[in-house]
C-alpha cells in the first residue's frame, strides 16, 4: 500500500507541475495497473494488461490523469470497448451517437471498480476519485438535477449517476402512465415503484407502476490463462 501512495504521489505531483501529457500518462497507467494488483479487473488474467480510460479521454480531456477513470483489462477484455466505433468522436454530436462510448459498458466497469476496490479493502477516495466538478457534469449530461443527491466514494457516485436513465427520457416515460418524477429523484434500486395520478386498479385505487433499470457491474469472467492451461 504504501508504494501505491507514492505512485499515486507521484502522479498527483507530475500533472500540478504541469508535466507533459505522455509523461503524466505513463504515470497514471503505472499507477492504475498497480492499484489493481497488476491484474485485470474483470478476468483477473496477468497477461498483456493495459490501464484503459474507461470515459474516453478523446471525449474530455479533464479526465485523462484522474484515478477514478481507470481501469486495468487484458488484451482479450479490452476488445470489448474498442469494438465498432474506435475514432476520434465528433464532439458537435450527443454523447455515444455514434456508438463510441458504449454507455452501458462503461457503466458496467465503473460498477465493477466499486466491487473490486471493496473486496480488496482499498477504500482511499484518492484511489478511485473524480472531483466535484466532474461529477457535476456527469448529472448535467444525464439531465439530473443539482438537488438530486448521490451518497458515498466519488467511483460509487460516478456509478450511481450514470445508472440512471437520462432523466428526459425517464420523465417522457413514466409522465405518459401519469407519474411525476420529482427533482430530487434517484434510482437506487433495480425497480422502483411509482403511483399514477391517471391510471386507477379496479377498487379505484392509483395504480401501481414499476420501472426496471440497473446496469450491473461488468460480469466478472473466468480467467483466460486458467483456459489455456
Amino acid at each position: 500500500m504504501a508504494d501505491l501512495e507514492v505512485l499515486y504521489n507521484r502522479l498527483k505531483n507530475a500533472v500540478i507541475k504541469n508535466r507533459s501529457t505522455t509523461y503524466n500518462l505513463r504515470l497514471w497507467s503505472q499507477f492504475i495497473r498497480e492499484r489493481d494488483g497488476k491484474r485485470c479487473v474483470i478476468c483477473h488474467s496477468k497477461k498483456r494488461l493495459s490501464a484503459h480510460h474507461i470515459i474516453r479521454k478523446s471525449l474530455w480531456k479533464n479526465l485523462r490523469f484522474l484515478t477514478g477513470n481507470g481501469i486495468t483489462l487484458c488484451r482479450i477484455c479490452h476488445k470489448d470497448p474498442h469494438a465498432g466505433f474506435n475514432r476520434r468522436p465528433d464532439l458537435n454530436l450527443p454523447m455515444d451517437a455514434q456508438g463510441g462510448e458504449k454507455i452501458d459498458l462503461f457503466t458496467g466497469y465503473l460498477g465493477a471498480l466499486v466491487i473490486d476496490s471493496n473486496n480488496r479493502k482499498i477504500n482511499q477516495e484518492n484511489f478511485y476519485f473524480f472531483d466535484e466538478h466532474t461529477l457535476s457534469v456527469f448529472k448535467e449530461i444525464q439531465g439530473i438535477s443539482d438537488v438530486a443527491k448521490f451518497h458515498g466514494r466519488s467511483i460509487e457516485q460516478a456509478y450511481q449517476i450514470w445508472n440512471q436513465t437520462p432523466r428526459g427520457m425517464l420523465e417522457a416515460i413514466m409522465n405518459s402512465v401519469g407519474v411525476t418524477i420529482p427533482e430530487d429523484h434517484v434510482q437506487d434500486e433495480e425497480v422502483t415503484t411509482h403511483y399514477s395520478d391517471t391510471h386507477n386498479k379496479e377498487d379505484g385505487s392509483p395504480a401501481d407502476i414499476m420501472y426496471f433499470r440497473y446496469i450491473p457491474p461488468t460480469e466478472f469472467k473466468e480467467n483466460p490463462d486458467d483456459v489455456e492451461q
